[in-house]
């Protein structure tokens, strides 16, 4: 019988670490090709520290405690007569030491490790290291269901695409219009911080590597959420100067007839680029909702969805 019950406890094991690798292949393009555990920025790169700091911590517990399950019940099973079998035994002041001293140690340090990294990586501040440069200012709006991005510097915006120079800090300011709360997050870049309507969120990254990385919405913020998704093309300075020329040459301005228009929604957005931009449309997206005091929303004529061809 406990031949049979070992036998059957060992295949259950071997089957479910079998699923486990084989639910990982899964998570291949997301989770280690894109993710954290890839990171093309100074904020990940401390991220992806901290996270594998913080589990070699935890396996200091973890690994002993695993080891010693599957132990005490091989050693002590009936089958088994060994001399230190004491059934009558309950406590020792020695093992009650170690197996709380030990944790509170680990607590201590991993709550050291968070404060610290949680303080020195504070999105509303400036990078360590860049404190004294300049950084280039962004204003980022989510709008239904797209990302409108505006460089008020160089005059200029985009939709769905976001171009910005390696090793020079960007600082974004970040609010939302006609779309509920949603959150703005370049995996490989950095921070997750939400969008709300009414109110600007900051958030200072760095990227240290040239390349074309995935930005998007995590946030569920309606029917379109799963398609909220941009393209964050990071190059050398003198690269952002040229893509700045060629985007005031731009057809397109950032009127209020033509932000009313992306204000309706809408799914699966070309990029857009827009060779000037309305003074200070950023901050009146924000007032609008500000001065908002009645029952009706702001933007009720604008939720018309745009259809497709």
């Amino acid at each position: 019988m406990l031949a049979n019950i070992r036998k059957i406890t060992i295949y259950a094991l071997i089957a479910m670490s079998c699923f486990f690798m084989l639910s990982l292949t899964g998570c291949k393009d997301y989770t280690f090709s894109l993710g954290m555990l890839n990171p093309k920025g100074l904020v990940t790169y401390h991220e992806r520290k901290l996270f594998f700091d913080t589990l070699a911590l935890m396996l200091i517990v973890v690994i002993p405690v695993i080891i010693m399950s599957f132990a005490f019940v091989y050693h002590y099973q009936v089958s088994h007569k060994v001399r230190d079998y004491k059934p009558n035994w309950s406590h020792s002041y020695f093992l009650e030491v170690i197996w709380w001293t030990i944790p509170c140690v680990i607590i201590v340090v991993l709550a050291i490790l968070t404060w610290k990294k949680t303080h020195e990586l504070d999105p509303y501040t400036r990078l360590p290291g860049y404190q004294d440069k300049p950084p280039m200012l962004i204003q980022a709006i989510a709008l239904p269901w797209k990302w409108l991005f505006i460089y008020p510097e160089q005059n200029i915006a985009t939709v769905n695409f976001l171009q910005i120079p390696i090793d020079q800090q960007v600082e974004f300011w970040i609010t939302a219009d006609n779309v509920a709360m949603s959150a703005f997050f370049i995996p490989q870049l950095g921070s997750q911080i939400f969008a709300m309507a009414g109110m600007r969120t900051r958030l200072h990254l760095i990227a240290e590597e040239i390349g074309t990385y995935n930005g998007l919405n995590t946030q569920y913020n309606g029917a379109g959420f799963s398609d909220m998704h941009f393209t964050v093309n990071v190059v050398q300075a003198e690269e952002m100067q040229t893509w700045i020329k060629q985007v005031k040459q731009s057809a397109l301005s950032l009127s209020d007839a033509n932000y009313d228009n992306l204000l309706k929604p809408s799914i699966g957005d070309s990029p857009q680029y827009f060779s000037s931009v309305e003074p200070e449309l950023f901050d009146n997206v924000i007032m609008t909702y500000m001065h908002t005091f009645s029952a009706t929303h702001p933007r009720e004529n604008n939720n018309a969805m745009i259809e497709k061809e």
